[in-house]
C-alpha cells in the first residue's frame, strides 16, 4: 500500500496507532495544564500526521475525542478542543484505558504529588539542566543550518533570540532553586518565559505543511515532531518538576 493511500474508516486501529494518539493527547494535556494556550487541535494533527499517515484528519480528530471520553470516565482532566465522543467501541475503550493507566505522566495528572521536598528540587534541577542542554543543541543546529542548510530547512517561527531568552530563563530558575529559600515570584516569571517558547513551538508545529511533515517525520516514532525539535516534552517536564519543587 502506498504511503499516501488512506485506509478505510472501518479498518481497525492498531495498538501502535492508539498508543501514538494517547502519547500525543497526554503531552498536549500536560502543556495545557502547565499554562499552554488552546492550539491543541492543529498541533495534535501535526504531531500525528507522520505516525498515523494512513488516517485522515477527521479520523485522527475523532480518535482524540474518544480518548477524551475515556479520560472523562476516569475523572481526569481533558484536553480542550476535543469534546468527549462516546462511540469508542467495545474493543477499543479498554485498550485506550489501559494505555492511559500505563502512562506515568497521565498517572501523575490523576494523582499529583501534594507536597514539595528536597527530592522534588533535585528533580527540578535535573529537568532544567536537560532542557538547557536541548536549547543549546537547537541553537547550534539553527546556526549550522542557516549557514549550511538548504533554504527549505530555514526556520521562520523559532528564532535564536527566542531560544536565548528561554535559556536565560532556565538559568534564572536554576539559580533560584539553588537558594535555601527561592523567590517564588522570580521562579514564576522564569517559568512564564520558558512557556513562551513552548507556545511558539506549538504554533510552529501546528503550521507545518504536509510537505514538511512528510519530509521530516520518521514513521512510527512517538510524538515525532516534538522529537524533531527536541524541546516540547523537555519544557513540559521542567515546568511540571519546578511546580512540584516550589509547591504550586
Amino acid at each position: 500500500m502506498a504511503r499516501s493511500e488512506k485506509v478505510s474508516a472501518n479498518t481497525p486501529w492498531t495498538d501502535d496507532e492508539l498508543r501514538q494518539s494517547v502519547e500525543v493527547y497526554v503531552l498536549l494535556l500536560r502543556l495545557q495544564l502547565s499554562g499552554g494556550d488552546g492550539r491543541s487541535e492543529s498541533v495534535a494533527q501535526a504531531l500525528l500526521r507522520g505516525p498515523l499517515a494512513l488516517r485522515n484528519d477527521a479520523a485522527i480528530r475523532y480518535r482524540m475525542r474518544n480518548i477524551s471520553a475515556v479520560v472523562q470516565e476516569m475523572d481526569g482532566p481533558m484536553l480542550k478542543g476535543f469534546s468527549p465522543a462516546e462511540s469508542v467501541g467495545k474493543q477499543v475503550r479498554p485498550r485506550i484505558r489501559a494505555m492511559l493507566l500505563n502512562d506515568p505522566d497521565f498517572a501523575r495528572l490523576l494523582a499529583p504529588t501534594p507536597n514539595a521536598g528536597d527530592d522534588d528540587r533535585g528533580d527540578a534541577l535535573k529537568a532544567l539542566a536537560i532542557l538547557r542542554r536541548q536549547i543549546e543543541e537547537l541553537e547550534a543546529d539553527l546556526a549550522w543550518r542557516r549557514h549550511n542548510g538548504p533554504p527549505e530547512q530555514e526556520d521562520v517561527g523559532i528564532e535564536r533570540a527566542d531560544l536565548q531568552d528561554a535559556r536565560e530563563a532556565v538559568a534564572s530558575v536554576e539559580a533560584e532553586l539553588a537558594k535555601l529559600e527561592p523567590d517564588t515570584e522570580a521562579v514564576k516569571a522564569g517559568i512564564s518565559r520558558i512557556l513562551g517558547l513552548a507556545l511558539k513551538l506549538t504554533k510552529w508545529i501546528g503550521e507545518r505543511t504536509t510537505k514538511f511533515v512528510d519530509a521530516v517525520l520518521v514513521a512510527g516514532a512517538p510524538v515525532a515532531v516534538a522529537k524533531v525539535t527536541g524541546l516540547l516534552p523537555a519544557i513540559i517536564d521542567a515546568v511540571e518538576a519546578v511546580g512540584r519543587a516550589v509547591g504550586h
